[in-house]
């Protein structure tokens, strides 16, 4: 990662972390570290920025990208329960800049459940708004991997109340991160060995 990189991406997790966040402390925290990258960002530049935020600006509407990991270990699937709903998701999340798509599948996992994981393949790439029974306003790029676990345990996160194994038979009620038809469809290459899936 170059400096300029380095600056861009502490703009965004300031802006992710004022976007999210509600512990009064760590808002504080979070201007702070917003305002020292706009400052190093202007140095870097040699000129103003009139945004306190490198992603607070008019861009060109692009969908939002996201992966998620199919595990399965001892003939059960990983699955967590999401902490806002408490229904039940496949591991994944938003990707977060400048990491690959396998970076951001493997960290999401990490952060979600403690498993580190091998990613084997990509299983489906999904249109995810095609799939959601409640439209969205948010267009969204889903992106499904399968892999295996190589090492950590189990512990939950601030997003995440519940790691757990089902099996295909058993599969809870979903969240609105996958849908149960984007997840049988991910089995079923999964399982027959399928090319990789797209809409």
């Amino acid at each position: 990662m170059n400096y300029l990189e380095y600056i861009i991406k502490m703009q965004s997790i300031a802006k992710i972390g004022l976007t999210y966040s509600k512990d009064e402390y760590a808002i504080q925290n979070y201007k702070e570290v917003q305002a020292l990258s706009k400052e190093m960002l202007e140095k870097y530049l040699n000129q103003p920025i009139e945004k306190d935020n490198y992603f607070v600006r008019d861009v060109y509407p692009t969908p939002n990208i996201g992966t998620r990991v199919l595990i399965e270990y001892e003939g059960k699937f990983l699955f967590v329960r999401e902490a806002q709903d408490h229904k039940y998701a496949i591991p994944g999340g938003w990707c977060d800049i400048f990491y690959n798509a396998r970076e951001n599948a493997y960290n999401e996992v990490l952060q979600e459940t403690g498993y580190e994981v091998e990613l084997d393949r990509v299983l489906a790439v999904f249109h995810h708004n095609e799939y959601e029974e409640i439209k969205s306003s948010i267009s969204v790029y889903s992106i499904i991997f399968s892999g295996k676990i190589v090492g950590g345990s189990s512990r939950t996160s601030h997003e995440t109340d519940e790691v757990v194994f089902y099996s295909k038979e058993e599969i809870p009620e979903l969240s609105t991160k996958i849908t149960r038809k984007e997840l049988d469809i991910c089995l079923d290459v999964y399982y027959n060995n399928k090319n990789t899936y797209f809409d």
